[in-house]
């Protein structure tokens, strides 16, 4: 028979499990059962596959104006309803604001929560932390460096981040490229290092595939699933085999090794992106991508395997533009070029709808759009320095 003790135990589990984040940090000091509760690895993961811990539409926005001296860069952060319906403009949430930031290069995610920032733009400046918007936690990532011949400048790099299913460890794996300035070209080699939050530490790897293969082009959120990342490539071997010029590339968490497979017969011409659509690997193509009223955009879905089915062609009635993201299944969200409007389209109601967001006084710089659950993963060290916080990161890092 169960206790009134351990009743008391269940009911107060059910319930803190369905509060947000914020309140539960609040109660951690009401006694310290509550307290070693919401700490427990048990509790996060329910706590963040809770019903009433809905995923929600996040909106990221790196602005720069340059004609104010000094010259303004706020790094903006909101959340939207987790439902949002065509006609109907939602309300925003200012959830982080930061004045005068840094070299912010990208943000990547989430993984349970999880956001990983990078800074910099030089070839031996790149800078990361993990980040925790709900608990407003951050933590740095110590810097790692690739032994590179002289004369070798930054030609491309890619982010990925996961979960190593083995061991719960998440990682981040960085690949680069450089250029020789001096052969006018590529240099021959692919450069990759995969860090460990749990040993806080950088190791390099030797990537198993050329320099010519283009990979990594550009994803929309975050591509991993089940313990792998994904991203669209292309190769100059593809193209002059005359097969599908693009696949994906892929990487394993767990064993740490990179993979390849076929992907859809979308035209070299195009441009394309990686999404994840309802949990499944998905593309995006156009060949008139951007261009006002004329845009049509191939949605391509991976079934199994090397199998592609294309669901639809999307033709956004707007002016010129970027896609920036995609919500559920059917909304595609785009930011208006030149006025940095935001909105989005609905495949099924064929309704165009204002986000309600207009950056055009920051119009120069970068918009994320992600979907977003809150989480108490816990991103600080055991013992975090005074510089393990978001405003350092973003200001002084």
């Amino acid at each position: 028979m169960t206790t009134n003790t351990e009743i008391y135990f269940i009911v107060t589990d059910h319930i803190l499990s369905r509060l947000p984040v914020q309140s539960l940090l609040r109660f951690k000091c009401v006694c310290k059962n509550w307290n070693d509760l919401i700490k427990t690895s048990s509790f996060i993961e329910k706590h963040f596959n809770s019903e009433s811990n809905r995923l929600r539409l996040m909106i990221t926005k790196f602005g720069l104006n340059y004609h104010k001296y000094p010259c303004v860069r706020p790094f903006d952060t909101y959340l939207l309803p987790d439902k949002i319906f065509s006609g109907c403009v939602p309300t925003h949430k200012l959830i982080y604001h930061g004045e005068d930031v840094g070299d912010i290069r990208g943000i990547y995610g989430p993984i349970d929560g999880l956001f990983l920032l990078e800074k910099g733009h030089y070839i031996d400046n790149g800078r990361f932390g993990w980040w925790n918007p709900a608990t407003k936690e951050c933590r740095l990532i110590p810097r790692v460096f690739f032994e590179v011949e002289d004369g070798l400048e930054d030609n491309d790099h890619r982010i990925g981040i996961g979960i190593d299913l083995a061991t719960h460890d998440y990682k981040i794996i960085w690949i680069r490229t450089y250029w020789n300035d001096n052969e006018s070209d590529i240099f021959p080699k692919v450069y990759a290092a995969v860090y460990s939050t749990k040993n806080d530490s950088w190791k390099h790897l030797e990537p198993n595939f050329s320099h010519e293969c283009q990979i990594c082009m550009s994803s929309q959120h975050c591509t991993y699933k089940n313990g792998m990342y994904y991203w669209i490539s292309t190769s100059k071997k593809y193209i002059a085999e005359g097969i599908n010029v693009y696949f994906i590339r892929t990487f394993d968490f767990s064993t740490e090794l990179f993979g390849d497979f076929e992907g859809p017969p979308i035209p070299g011409e195009h441009w394309v992106t990686l999404f994840l659509r309802g949990g499944s690997i998905a593309t995006m193509s156009s060949k008139d991508v951007t261009q006002a009223m004329t845009a049509f955009y191939d949605i391509w879905v991976n079934i199994r395997g090397n199998n592609w089915i294309k669901v639809y062609t999307v033709n956004p009635p707007i002016t010129n533009h970027l896609c920036i993201g995609i919500w559920e299944y059917d909304k595609f969200i785009y930011e208006l070029t030149p006025s940095c409007k935001v909105l989005f389209y609905d495949q099924t109601t064929k309704q165009v709808t204002s986000l309600g967001f207009e950056f055009d006084g920051i119009g120069f710089g970068s918009c994320w759009v992600l979907s977003y659950k809150e989480s108490l993963v816990p991103v600080r060290k055991e013992k975090p320095s005074e510089k393990d916080n978001i405003e350092y990161f973003m200001v002084d890092y």
